[in-house]
């Protein structure tokens, strides 16, 4: 058998196409069980089509539900002749494509006629279609039905079309994210990831860069929302929001200054110490919240920090550690480091990579429902719905990270063209995938429940076609692994034990 000029053995015969069929789907009649997430190969009309199982049955026109006695089975199964079968298998297979002369994948138009054979796909085509060696494309893991194959992803398409990795806690969504850094990183790429909860600070990748990044910020550099929201200052607190901007100016032209040479803290809280007499309660409240959070905003803000563009590691994982901070503390540096971001590589496009950020990012945020809410208003929304719209233009690719998809704010979702889909069970989750993500469709969603640890369904413009995959694992990371508690309690029952036997041999010396 020839595919495409590649001579390859004779593939197994799996079933025959029956019924009606669309050019996208058809009802398959096979000799033996279909699995979910298999791959086949069909030939009709000049087409070599690769197809995907999305539903798989197992019946019997005999033994079937009409039957109320199970005596009644058991004597259909013993009368029944040896090797002749009562059951069948049938199952319904989405058809991907085929590979046209320009290496595009495309739906044929025709749909296959009942009769067309069907056949287990040939690792040649697989190979063809998910193990690309051009550049730009990335290992991610093998088919989860066909193990020898390799499926490899398109990072330019990350950049330009972004990504969303969604999935049940646990399921393998902070493993992807370290593969995918650890991937581009290896071609000379630049993640920076916004770790919430500290789980990539202590990865320690053999051959690549980490950079782990303080989230401090120079408060000179930010904006009045950023600065309100780290002082917890609501949006809708507009006399509050009056007083601060008046401080902030003074603080900028150098008339708070003075003799003192105080920090943007000092120099801030003096300031609206001033104006408590004239604007009262609004400066007042401003106040307390400056005096009661004092402590964690010398640690957060800093006069000398660089900007945070100078502190990005080209070609490196970059990892900014906010896991010591409240979530609005957290909003208004992830909002400030996705402005610059973007605003820097505009510059350096419009400089020709004299100024600004000469290379294209991807920016991975995690816990993406925390910070870009569908339910409330964010600093970070307005920075990653700018991102999502015009950041392919600039070579700003956005990564978002979640396990509850209903959370996310459906416009940018919408805008994702790459998904990474691993277990997800709850139904109002599946829907809002369906609803807001371009690329997946219905029948897709239903499988997303069978999926186990580390297996995932990948869509949009990063795979020439639907993957059913699993996930390469990163040892290297251990930080957001399930902990084996068992063994823990087992360990410090052993360390207690040790320790009161040593206090009855002590005791029993000094006696």
């Amino acid at each position: 058998m020839t595919i495409h000029g590649v001579q390859s053995k004779l593939p197994e015969v799996v079933g025959y196409v029956v019924g009606e069929s669309r050019p996208y789907q058809a009802t398959v009649i096979s000799f033996r069980p279909l699995m979910l997430g298999e791959y086949l190969y069909l030939e009709y009309y000049g087409y070599n089509v690769l197809a995907l199982v999305q539903s798989s049955v197992t019946g019997s026109p005999v033994i079937n539900e009409s039957i109320l006695d199970p005596r009644d089975v058991e004597r259909l199964i013993k009368y029944v002749r040896s090797g002749e079968r009562v059951f069948y298998h049938r199952g319904i297979i989405k058809i991907l494509g085929y590979i046209d002369e320009s290496g595009k994948f495309s739906i044929p138009p025709v749909p296959p006629p009942p009769g067309t054979e069907v056949l287990k796909a040939p690792q040649t085509f697989l190979n063809r279609v998910f193990s690309s060696k051009d550049d730009g494309w990335i290992r991610i893991g093998v088919l989860l039905r066909n193990p020898d194959v390799e499926v490899r992803v398109n990072v330019n398409k990350i950049v330009s079309r972004h990504l969303a990795i969604l999935a049940m806690t646990g399921m393998g969504k902070s493993n992807l994210v370290a593969l995918l850094s650890k991937r581009i990183a290896g071609i000379g790429g630049t993640t920076i990831i916004f770790d919430y909860h500290g789980e990539y600070r202590s990865m320690n990748v053999r051959d690549v860069k980490m950079n782990i990044i303080t989230p401090k910020i120079n408060p000179l550099a930010m904006n009045l929302d950023e600065i309100a929201r780290i002082l917890n200052i609501r949006p809708n607190a507009s006399r509050q929001r009056m007083v601060l901007m008046e401080c902030i100016e003074k603080i900028r032209s150098g008339v708070t200054k003075g003799s003192n040479n105080d920090d943007f803290l000092s120099q801030l809280k003096r300031c609206i110490q001033s104006k408590v007499a004239s604007s009262g309660t609004p400066a007042q409240k401003v106040l307390e919240s400056i005096v009661i959070q004092e402590n964690a905003l010398r640690k957060l803000l800093d006069d000398t920090t660089p900007d945070v563009i100078d502190r990005i590691e080209l070609g490196s994982i970059n990892v900014v550690d906010l896991s010591e901070l409240h979530i609005a503390q957290a909003d208004a540096v992830v909002a400030h480091w996705l402005s610059r971001i973007l605003e820097s590589r505009k510059i350096a496009l419009w400089s020709n990579g004299q100024k600004g950020l000469p290379t294209p990012v991807i920016a991975v945020l995690e816990e993406a429902h925390v910070f870009i809410p569908s339910d409330s208003i964010t600093a970070t929304k307005n920075s990653a719905q700018s991102i999502a719209r015009e950041g392919r233009k600039f070579g700003v690719g956005l990564v978002i990270v979640s396990q509850r998809p209903r959370g996310l704010d459906p416009t940018i979702l919408s805008q994702i063209g790459n998904l990474a889909v691993l277990r997800i069970v709850h139904p109002e989750d599946q829907m809002f995938i369906a609803r807001h993500c371009e690329p997946i469709t219905q029948d897709i969603v239903e499988e997303l429940p069978g999926l186990n640890v580390g297996e995932a369904i990948l869509l949009g413009e990063w795979v020439k076609a639907p993957a059913v995959v699993k996930i390469d694992l990163v040892k290297e990371k251990v930080v957001g692994m399930d902990l084996d508690a068992v063994d823990i309690w087992k360990k410090l029952s052993t360390n207690l034990d040790i320790s009161k036997n040593r206090g009855k041999l002590l005791r029993t010396k000094i006696s």
